[in-house]
C-alpha cells in the first residue's frame, strides 16, 4: 500500500503545511492589502524555485483580474441574473501547465506588477477642500479648481472671481482675484499676491498665513490680509486678535478688532482703516501715486509723432491712418515708418523694462495670401540732431538714418533695437519688441525724444504680395504705436 504523501489530504487539496497553500495565503495577503516585506521575500522564492508554483500562481493572478474586470462591467446587475448565466462547473484539479521558460518569465512580469498594483501606497491627505467659488476666472493653478475639490499642499492662480475654501483645521478663507494662493499645510498657506478674507473657529486657531515678509497667526478672528510679490502688504482686523510677526525685523505685534498695520519691507507701520471700508490696496496707491512703476507713451502725446516716407516714383496707394511699410525689389513703392516718443514725463526716472507695441491692419494693398513671413526691425535714432522731423515734411531723402535700401538703415546713425515675424498670410494683430536694448536705448537718449523706424527686412519675392501697415496717430479705432515702460524703483 502506497503511504500517504504528508502535503496531502484525502480530497487532494494542499495541506495548510504545503507550498501550494502557503502560496495560496501569501497571494490572499497581496490582494488584501497585507503584504509585508518578509511576504514579499517569501512570495518571490516561491514562485521563482518552482515549475509548477509559477503556473499556480499566474492562475491566481489570472482569476483575480478577470473577477475584478467581471463585477466592474456586471454592475448592479442583479445577482440572480448573474448566476443564470453560468452553468454548474464542477473544479477539475487540474493545473494549467506551460514550458517552464514561459511560466517563469510570465509569473516574474506578473509578480512585480502585482506587487506594485496592490501593495498600499502612502497617499498625501488634503489640505483643504475647494467649497464655492463666485464669476471665478483661473489661471494656471498646480490643484483642481473644481467646487468640491480636495486640495493637497500646491498653488491657485485666481484671475477674478471669488473662490471659498476649507481647511482641515476648519479656517475658512475667501479668495478674491486677481490672487496667487499656495496650500503648504492642514493650517497654513503663503499669500504671494492678492487678497483673501478668513474665518477661523476655535478649533483652528493659530492659523497661519504667511506672506513675502511676514507671517499672521490667528487668535481667533475674522480678518482680511492683501500682499504684493515686494513683500509689501495690509492687515484688517474684522473681528478678535491676530498676531503679526516680520520676518526680516523680527518685531511682534498683536492687533484687536478694527486694528489694522501696513506691511513693508522693513517693518510694520500703522494704517488707516475709515470704519466699514478697509483700504486694501493703500500701500500700492500711495507708492504708485509718488513713484509709479509703470508708465505708457504713444506717439500722440507731448512732442510725439508718427509718419512713413516713400520711394520716389511711387504715384498710388497712400494712407492716412496707417504707416506703411514694406520692402519692394524695385526702386518704386518702398515705405519705412518713422515714430517719435515724448520722454518727458519719465523725468529722471530709470527704465527697467521696455515694450513697444504696434496694431497691424490690412491695407488693401496687394494679396496677403501671397505674402511670406515678414521680419520687421525697429531702429532706434541715436543722433539726437535728427529728431526734429515732422510728419508733415518728412520724405524718403531727408529721413533720419536714410539708407536707399527698404530694409535698412544708416547704422551709423542709428541701432537696431529688435525685430519681430509676421506669419505668412497675416497683415493684422498686434506685434511688439521688447528687451534690454529699447531700454537702454531710451536711459540714454539725452534730448528726451526718442526716434524709432521701422522697417520690413524681408523683400518681397513676387507680384501683388500685401503692403503691411500698422495704426499711426488718426486711426479711427486702433491705437497709436505705444512704448510700455517698467521704472526702477527709486
Amino acid at each position: 500500500m502506497k503511504p500517504s504523501d504528508p502535503n496531502e489530504n484525502a480530497g487532494g487539496t494542499p495541506s495548510p503545511s504545503s507550498p501550494e497553500a502557503e502560496l495560496r495565503e501569501l497571494c490572499n495577503r497581496l490582494l488584501d492589502g497585507e503584504f509585508s516585506p518578509e511576504d514579499r521575500e517569501r512570495l518571490e522564492a516561491l514562485v521563482l524555485g518552482s515549475a509548477d508554483l509559477r503556473c499556480l500562481y499566474v492562475e491566481i493572478m489570472h482569476q483575480h483580474a478577470s473577477l475584478r474586470q467581471n463585477a466592474s462591467r456586471l454592475g448592479d446587475v442583479p445577482l440572480s441574473d448573474v448566476l443564470q448565466t453560468f452553468p454548474d462547473l464542477e473544479p477539475t484539479g487540474k493545473i494549467i501547465r506551460f514550458p517552464h521558460w514561459i511560466g517563469a518569465i510570465a509569473a516574474a512580469l506578473v509578480l512585480g506588477f502585482a506587487i506594485w498594483w496592490f501593495v498600499p501606497r502612502p497617499t498625501e491627505k488634503p489640505l483643504a477642500t475647494l467649497v464655492e467659488t463666485n464669476g471665478a476666472r483661473w489661471d494656471n493653478s498646480s490643484l483642481p479648481t473644481v467646487p468640491g475639490s480636495h486640495l493637497k499642499a500646491g498653488r491657485l492662480r485666481l484671475e477674478s472671481g471669488v473662490a471659498r475654501l476649507v481647511f482641515q483645521s476648519g479656517a475658512e478663507v475667501s479668495l478674491e482675484g486677481p490672487a496667487e494662493l499656495e496650500l503648504q499645510g492642514p493650517n497654513t498657506c503663503f499669500l504671494h499676491s492678492g487678497a483673501l478674507t478668513a474665518h477661523v473657529p476655535q478649533q483652528a486657531h493659530g492659523f497661519t498665513v504667511a506672506t513675502t515678509n511676514a507671517r499672521l497667526i490667528d487668535h481667533g478672528t475674522d480678518f482680511g490680509i492683501s500682499a504684493d510679490p515686494n513683500g509689501r502688504g495690509q492687515v484688517q482686523v474684522l473681528k478678535g486678535e491676530v498676531e503679526l510677526r516680520h520676518d526680516h525685523s523680527g518685531e511682534v505685534r498683536r492687533l484687536a478688532t478694527h486694528e489694522s498695520a501696513a506691511i513693508t519691507p522693513d517693518r510694520f507701520t500703522e494704517a488707516k482703516n475709515a470704519d466699514g471700508e478697509p483700504d486694501r490696496y493703500a500701500f500700492l496707491r500711495k507708492d504708485s501715486a509718488l513713484h509709479p512703476s509703470t508708465l505708457t507713451l504713444t506717439t500722440a502725446g507731448g512732442t510725439g509723432d508718427a509718419a512713413y516716407v516713400v520711394s520716389p516714383n511711387s504715384p498710388i496707394h497712400f494712407s492716412d491712418t496707417l504707416l506703411l511699410v514694406k520692402n519692394a525689389p524695385t526702386k518704386g513703392y518702398r515705405r519705412k515708418a518713422y515714430l517719435r516718443f515724448d520722454l518727458t514725463p519719465l523725468r529722471d526716472r530709470h527704465v527697467a523694462e521696455a515694450a513697444l507695441t504696434l496694431n497691424f491692419e490690412a491695407t488693401g494693398f496687394g494679396y496677403a495670401s501671397l505674402t511670406d513671413e515678414c521680419t520687421f526691425a525697429v531702429y532706434g535714432v541715436t543722433d539726437d540732431s535728427q529728431d526734429n522731423w515732422s510728419a508733415e515734411t518728412l520724405t524718403w531723402e531727408n529721413a533720419p538714418a536714410f539708407s536707399p535700401d527698404a530694409g535698412t538703415v544708416d547704422t551709423t546713425k542709428a541701432a537696431k533695437l529688435g525685430t519681430f515675424t509676421t506669419p505668412r498670410g497675416v497683415v493684422s494683430g498686434s506685434f511688439s519688441i521688447e528687451g534690454q536694448a529699447l531700454a537702454n536705448f531710451l536711459n540714454t537718449d539725452a534730448n528726451r525724444r526718442a526716434t524709432l523706424i521701422v522697417v520690413r527686412e524681408t523683400s518681397e519675392t513676387g507680384n501683388s504680395a500685401a503692403v503691411h501697415g500698422f495704426a499711426g496717430n488718426h486711426h479711427p479705432t486702433l491705437a497709436p504705436p505705444t512704448l510700455k515702460l517698467t521704472l526702477a524703483e527709486h
